[in-house]
């Protein structure tokens, strides 16, 4: 039994330390001889730095700094403005538009400057192409505003105002002083005025004559009807004596058309009545229209004003038709009464034509002279 004993014991205590042997052994197997070195082993990085948790960083307690207003120059700005107003070549909208801009502060005159002024050209562009297309009537300048207003670009519309309309106006001006040449009852001179004129072809030039066309030709009609009066009889002078003094360009070709005959045939068929009765008296007494009956010796008179007057009519004919004055407002003839010295007349009136004529020629000479002028 003892034996018995013993045995297990010694079994039961192998058992026991069986695993703390082989972990010993294991544990010198790993270890490294002594005298022999270990493999070189990478180094190991040192651990990484504990990362702070994900906050954001608060903002120092600053306020935010005002906008900085910048200083306007104002005096700048109006000189700026002023130019604007200066420069030509746009319309009434353009420049009244500008005008009130004048009234505005620093500020505004800024804006409307650098941001409103291009509108505003538009504006006006688009305003002067609906004026010239509802005065054209149908013809080119019409289709060709409606043209651009199809288009619709400001480049279009401005196109037409600036190259199509001048170009079509002055085909049109050339056909306007071709039928002024051809006015009824218009003198020869000025109608060669007028043909020299669209000869020479200058548009600017031909668009001036037709500017005082209206004035030239009332002048003209004037000067015919007082050459008619100075050897005319009473009822010649009394008609033109109204028509200097008040008539129209329409009264004075009408008188000359028609009733400047009719108040011929009047003084004609009293002046015959007149001579029945000078003639049946037989001394020289006046007949029913005051006249000298028979020849009484005022014939001579007379005989002598037609003389003296058709050497001034037709001086005033040919000085007068070349032109007329540049204002266009006629000669200033007028009269008092059949008494006013009808031959003075008539030289003043053509001496007034021809002072006109030599204006609107030296007027017409500096522009073409004056530089900057095409």
């Amino acid at each position: 039994m003892s034996i018995r004993r013993s045995i297990a014991a010694a079994v039961f205590v192998a058992a026991v330390s069986a695993p703390t042997v082989l972990g010993a052994a294991q544990a010198m197997a790993e270890t490294t001889p002594t005298g022999r070195s270990a493999p070189d082993a990478a180094p190991t990085a040192p651990d990484a730095a504990p990362t702070a948790p994900d906050v954001e960083p608060t903002a120092p307690n600053v306020e935010p700094a005002a906008p900085v207003t910048p200083v306007l120059d104002e005096a700048a700005l109006r000189a700026r403005l002023a130019a604007a107003l200066a420069e030509p070549g746009h319309y009434a909208h353009y420049y009244k538009t500008v005008k009130e801009a004048q009234g505005g502060t620093a500020e505004q005159i800024r804006h409307f400057l650098d941001v409103e002024l291009i509108g505003v050209v538009h504006d006006d562009n688009n305003i002067r192409a609906t004026q010239i297309m509802s005065e054209s009537g149908d013809g080119p300048i019409r289709q060709a505003a409606q043209a651009a207003f199809n288009d619709g670009s400001p480049e279009a519309i401005e196109h037409f105002l600036h190259v199509t309309v001048p170009a079509l106006t002055a085909d049109n001006n050339r056909v306007k002083l071709s039928q002024f040449a051809e006015t009824p009852l218009i003198s020869a001179g000025l109608r060669a005025a007028a043909l020299a004129v669209l000869e020479r072809g200058s548009a600017e030039e031909i668009a001036d004559f037709l500017a005082q066309a209206p004035g030239m030709l009332l002048d003209d009609y004037r000067i015919q009807a007082t050459q008619a009066m100075s050897v005319g009889g009473p009822e010649v002078r009394k008609a033109v004596n109204v028509l200097l003094t008040s008539g129209t360009l329409e009264d004075l070709r009408e008188f000359l058309a028609t009733g400047l005959k009719e108040a011929q045939a009047r003084d004609k068929a009293a002046e015959q009545a007149g001579g029945k009765d000078g003639g049946a008296d037989g001394n020289g007494t006046k007949g029913e229209e005051g006249r000298p009956s028979g020849n009484g010796g005022n014939d001579a008179t007379e005989a002598g004003l037609t003389t003296t007057t058709a050497t001034t009519t037709s001086t005033a004919t040919t000085t007068s038709t070349a032109t007329a004055t540049e204002t266009g407002t006629g000669t200033g003839l007028a009269f008092t009464g059949p008494g006013t010295p009808l031959a003075a007349v008539t030289t003043a009136g053509a001496a007034a034509i021809a002072l006109g004529a030599a204006t609107l020629v030296v007027t017409r000479r500096r522009k073409e002279t004056a530089p900057g002028r095409g």
